[in-house]
């Protein structure tokens, strides 16, 4: 049986997003600059810890995640577990951040310029599939999707709100295809 002492609460369940089931975990402060990649999460329901697979978890803002679980595919099952404490294994919490350091949810409202095509459009959500990270980009209406990594991103200034780029030839048109 697991118990609560070999787990960390890393905040709680706020309310349902959307009607597909998804819902938002508010981070606990502390946990500000972490950033949790759970397979799993435990919620607290009536005193009893219930382990649910993690399908999807992006970052909504600094201290906001929205998670897709297993067996949750509605508002209504997702409203149940409203104001839940999710506890995770604390290997799954990542890395103490540097002082300097920004977590992906950083780059959440920044505006990303690529070195040939200039500016690309606002950074409107981060998903983490799989240790790939993928920011998703309002370009005039259409979604693209870049992943975060650094090979591509030549430059991020937090101060100024900007993240360059140096995209692929084709990239930013196969998303907006």
């Amino acid at each position: 049986m697991i118990d609560k002492s070999d787990l960390v609460n890393i905040g709680t369940l706020a309310r349902p997003h959307g009607v597909g089931g998804e819902v938002l975990l508010r981070l606990q402060p502390a946990l500000t600059g972490y950033e949790p990649d759970p397979d799993y999460i435990f919620i607290d329901l009536m005193g009893g810890l219930i382990p649910l697979e993690v399908y999807s978890l992006r970052y909504k803002n600094e201290q906001e995640l929205l998670l897709l679980l297993d067996t949750i595919d509605s508002e209504e099952k997702a409203r149940r577990l409203q104001d839940s404490d999710v506890f995770i294994d604390p290997e799954q919490l990542g890395e103490a951040p540097d002082e300097g350091d920004f977590s992906l949810a950083d780059l959440i409202g920044l505006s990303v310029y690529d070195r040939t095509a200039g500016f690309i459009g606002i950074v409107t959500g981060i998903e983490e599939i799989s240790n790939n990270p993928i920011a998703y980009i309002d370009h005039n209406g259409s979604e693209v999707m870049l992943p975060v990594h650094k090979d591509l991103i030549s430059n991020i200034d937090l101060e100024k709100q900007i993240m360059k780029i140096d995209a692929p030839e084709g990239l930013i048109e196969l998303n907006t295809d």
